[in-house]
């Protein structure tokens, strides 16, 4: 009783954790190209902000660097792949694309670097690698952040466009 009368003198109302953390790591659901924009600027901001925070402290204390890396960057990771599957819901396209749009370019990229030093076929073959995982990236980022959700509900919820604005 005393707790929720000091979260109602601060301001935190009834649950607000909660639905702070599903906002922030909740998968369900769908959100629109403008929702998920803002959600990467302030995913980018806090970023950048976290990793001036963190090379200062490890000035400070070297050895912890490792530990805070782990449990700053764990939570970061699922924060984004949390809004970007949002967005993919938007689309109609479950969460394993994720895997087609970041995880496979990424493996490519590793397999063409391996492939350079192979002479002149390695060349061509690093070449083909890269330009895959190129396109891959330009079509993720198209898909996710630049094409209107599916108009209306789809498998993963009601269009958010139409849903009606609340204001508290």
């Amino acid at each position: 009783m005393a707790v929720h009368r000091v979260h109602r003198c601060i301001g935190i109302a009834r649950g607000s954790m909660e639905e702070l953390f599903e906002f922030l790591f909740g998968a369900s659901g769908r959100i629109g190209r403008a929702k998920y924009w803002r959600s990467v600027l302030i995913y980018i901001g806090g970023g950048l902000i976290t990793a001036v925070i963190l090379f200062t402290a490890a000035g400070i204390a070297a050895p912890l660097l490792a530990v805070m890396v782990v449990v700053v960057l764990i939570p970061w990771f699922l924060w984004g792949a949390s809004f970007t599957t949002r967005r993919l819901h938007d689309r109609d396209k479950s969460a394993w694309w994720l895997v087609v749009f970041y995880l496979v370019p990424g493996m490519l990229g590793q397999v063409a670097n391996a492939a350079w030093l192979g002479g002149t076929a390695g060349t061509a073959l690093n070449s083909v690698l890269a330009l895959a995982g190129f396109a891959l990236t330009i079509w993720g980022f198209v898909e996710i952040g630049c094409l209107r959700g599916t108009a209306g509900p789809n498998s993963y919820g009601p269009d958010p466009l139409l849903q009606p604005r609340q204001r508290n």
